[in-house]
């Protein structure tokens, strides 16, 4: 078959399913409004029920389609890691671009190498969205620990100035940008609507698993037993947060030689490699020419990548 031919049915094979889930999805359009008040008294229910998990059971009942994706097993961790990274994607759509990406690499390979087996690391595409969640997830996760000294600084001169912990946290939520800000607005939303703070708190630790977080938690949760001086507290907390960046850069300033290292030691082959053939290609042909070749090479991406893994891990301290 021709490889236009190959690309045409992966085309028609992209549209058909983005017209079963817009199908699936427009016998919901007009319910938007239930679903969103459904979500919210989900939330208050407890710490693990999530506002997406509502969603997705009901939005895996449209299709056969659905109920097919509905039985794939650690969905709600799927849907629960897409909030984490800020893509405002549900769990089919995200599933139904990674099995087209999977079959599109899938179609390149076979176009490149007909009936070669090899074609199938080309379905490896599959994989790209879940590594850019991953990638997106730490980028989020980072921008709120960042975000976090600043939002306590907003929390304590709110108190002092009088207000409510609930008023804090709304004014935290109306004032920062995302992520902070969201996730404090959802917290005070939460405590308006009649939830327990401590529960409203440990929706947020799920939501969010920042290793800061927690002492805020445990914080809020000593004053509300014992009285103390929260805005104190939480001004001690930015103050000891602020410091343990100061001493992360440090510590990034002394390992940055470890690093260059093991970025050096991944790339300068290919580098060598790639000098090699502009000044003689018959020299370096042999590499992936002959079977010994194919083979050398084999053993020294291995090699180079357990290098690489080494050099980072060496290179990255706890702070």
């Amino acid at each position: 078959m021709s490889p236009i031919l190959y690309a045409f049915i992966f085309l028609a094979a992209v549209l058909a399913a983005e017209a079963i889930y817009h199908l699936a999805r427009g016998r919901a359009v007009n319910r938007n409004t239930s679903k969103r008040l459904e979500r919210l008294a989900q939330s208050l229910e407890g710490p693990r029920a999530r506002p997406e998990e509502t969603s997705l059971r009901e939005e895996l009942t449209g299709s056969i389609s659905n109920q097919i994706l509905a039985a794939i097993p650690g969905r709600e961790e799927i849907s629960i890691q897409l909030y984490r990274a800020g893509v405002p994607m549900t769990v089919q759509r995200f599933l139904l671009v990674s099995l087209g990406m999977a079959l599109a690499g899938l179609a390149v390979g076979f176009a490149m190498a007909p009936g070669s087996a090899k074609a199938l690391l080309f379905a490896g595409a599959g994989l790209l969205p879940w590594l850019q969640v991953r990638r997106q997830i730490g980028a989020r996760m980072a921008a709120f620990e960042k975000q976090l000294p600043d939002a306590l600084d907003l929390l304590v001169r709110s108190l002092r100035a009088g207000h409510s912990l609930t008023g804090g946290l709304q004014m935290v939520g109306e004032e920062l940008s995302d992520p902070i800000g969201t996730e404090f607005r959802y917290v005070a939303n939460e405590i308006s609507l009649g939830s327990d703070t401590k529960r409203a708190l440990d929706n947020l630790l799920y939501r969010v698993p920042s290793p800061d977080l927690p002492f805020f938690v445990t914080a809020i949760a000593i004053q509300q037993e014992t009285g103390s001086n929260l805005a104190e507290v939480l001004d001690n907390l930015a103050n000891v947060i602020r410091e343990r960046f100061k001493v992360f850069g440090k510590v990034r300033a002394i390992t940055a030689m470890g690093r260059m290292s093991a970025n050096i030691l991944a790339i300068w082959p290919l580098v060598m490699i790639g000098a090699i053939y502009l000044v003689n290609p018959t020299y370096i042909e042999p590499l992936w020419a002959e079977e010994a070749g194919r083979s050398i090479v084999l053993v020294a991406t291995v090699l180079i990548f357990l290098g690489y893994v080494i050099c980072r891990r060496m290179a990255q301290i706890k702070v």
